[in-house]
């Protein structure tokens, strides 16, 4: 018996059509929900890849989620609580402060941050910084570079905090680590307990990236304001 083999048009339509069904996966995952922009408080603009926690499902990404609590836009990261201040869409970067020390009073951070956390993250890194750091002693510092928190001392303990210095090993007396938090740099020297208040107020850079892939044959990260990610690796890498 013969077989009957199917037409050549007919081989290559199922060919390009298997072609078309695979590509549209693969740039499914890299090409963005485009919603209308939500907004929050001071921050008018909340765009991809943030979205609101009332966004509707599928806009923004997951991993950038936002809340707005009292009309002000608030980032949960590394179980740190941070107020948004600023959203630079064109550099990639957020200006944010921890809730505690938003509003400038007398406070510990809500998180004492590590560095090694946001080595590890893969959309969140923190820009060139510097940091504050609160230590507790249980003797009195006279080193101008340690800053007496007077609300946080009192029966024997004292706080002290200090901008850009750490150095524990130094310190006179039983001194133990506290906290710290990213803050923007200034060149002050030894700087008041009050112009530390303020700069910690001030808050700090994170950098943002939306994603990366690493493939046999590619590489690349997509960002914000592309109409499609760049170096997009072939469909087989990614099957």
């Amino acid at each position: 018996m013969t077989k009957t083999r199917g037409s050549p048009k007919a081989s290559a339509t199922l060919f390009t059509l298997l072609i078309f069904l695979l590509t549209t996966k693969v740039l499914a995952r890299f090409i963005p929900h485009v919603c209308s922009p939500s907004s929050c408080g001071d921050i008018e603009i909340i765009a991809y890849p943030f979205r609101l926690k009332t966004d509707p499902a599928g806009c923004g990404e997951p991993d950038f989620e936002l809340s707005c609590e009292n009309n002000k836009t608030i980032l949960e990261l590394h179980s740190g609580k941070y107020l948004v201040k600023r959203i630079s869409y064109d550099v990639q970067r957020l200006r944010v402060v921890d809730v505690n020390l938003a509003n400038g009073t007398c406070s510990l951070p809500y998180k004492s941050v590590s560095v090694d956390e946001f080595m590890d993250d893969d959309h969140y890194s923190l820009d060139a910084t510097t940091y504050t750091s609160f230590i507790k002693c249980s003797s009195n510092l006279s080193d101008q570079a340690y800053r007496l928190v007077p609300c946080l001392s009192g029966n024997g303990t004292n706080v002290y905090v200090s901008y850009v210095t750490y150095i524990i090993s130094s310190l006179q007396g039983s001194c133990l680590f506290v906290s710290r938090v990213p803050t923007v740099y200034q060149a002050v020297l030894f700087p008041s307990y009050d112009s530390i208040l303020q700069l910690m107020q001030t808050g700090f850079d994170l950098d943002w990236s939306i994603g990366c892939w690493y493939s046999s044959s590619s590489y690349g990260c997509y960002r914000s304001g592309q109409s499609h990610p760049k170096n997009i690796p072939s469909f087989l890498d990614l099957l």
